[in-house]
């Protein structure tokens, strides 16, 4: 159960990455579905776990440094989204082997449906902590 936990991280974090560099440098509103897909909310009107997990890997990513965002719309949406220049860089650089940007395997990645692509490609070349911009 962990691993997929991990994997929907690494699937969310690359959509919205990939969104924010699609739209860059216009900010705009980006809903959770986009990320997650569609939400089915309980009888309670609570949003499902995977929509949550979404909306948590979003906050994440805003506390991190890698995007930047106004306050969420009721766990919908969020307006003025945009990446920061830390995401950015991360995304235009090209890999070495292939010299191909890291936004483009990143889309190949995922296109693929290659989650063990995704998260090495997240892992080390934007998410990395100790990585020098």
């Amino acid at each position: 159960m962990l691993d997929v936990h991990i994997d929907d991280f690494f699937k969310d974090a690359s959509a919205i990455l990939l969104t924010g560099i699609q739209q860059f440098p216009v900010p705009i509103t980006l809903f959770i579905e986009d990320i997650s897909g569609p939400d089915d909310m309980d009888e309670f009107g609570l949003h499902s776990r995977r929509h949550l997990a979404a909306l948590g890997t979003l906050v994440w990513l805003k506390d991190e440094g890698y995007i930047r965002f106004g306050t969420p719309d009721r766990q919908e949406s969020v307006d003025e989204f945009i990446l920061t220049s830390k995401a950015f860089t991360r995304l235009i650089r090209r890999l070495p082997d292939t010299q191909t940007p890291v936004f483009r395997a990143l889309y190949d990645a995922r296109t693929d449906g290659n989650s063990t692509q995704l998260t090495q490609l997240l892992s080390q070349w934007v998410l990395r902590p100790d990585h020098t911009d």
